[in-house]
């Protein structure tokens, strides 16, 4: 475990799958303790997994909106 800011966060380094249908968090960066909820609806621009460029069109509060996967936290 490290520390970061008072809070400890895990070592390891996984990744997540994200799927069209599933509830994420969007968040700015990684210190940011709150973020917006959203559903995401389909990956437009896939990486296939050689970088971490996905972009993603996720339904935040109404409104179709293009983000990027390092942004995109699963609740």
């Amino acid at each position: 475990m490290s520390i970061t800011y008072d809070a400890q966060i895990p070592a390891d380094f996984s990744t997540w799958i994200v799927s069209p249908g599933q509830l994420v968090r969007i968040k700015q960066d990684c210190f940011e303790q709150t973020g917006v909820l959203g559903i995401i609806i389909e990956c437009t621009y896939p990486s296939f997994g050689y970088t971490d460029d996905s972009h993603w069109i996720v339904l935040i509060d109404g409104k179709l909106n293009l983000v990027e996967s390092c942004q995109i936290w699963p609740v």
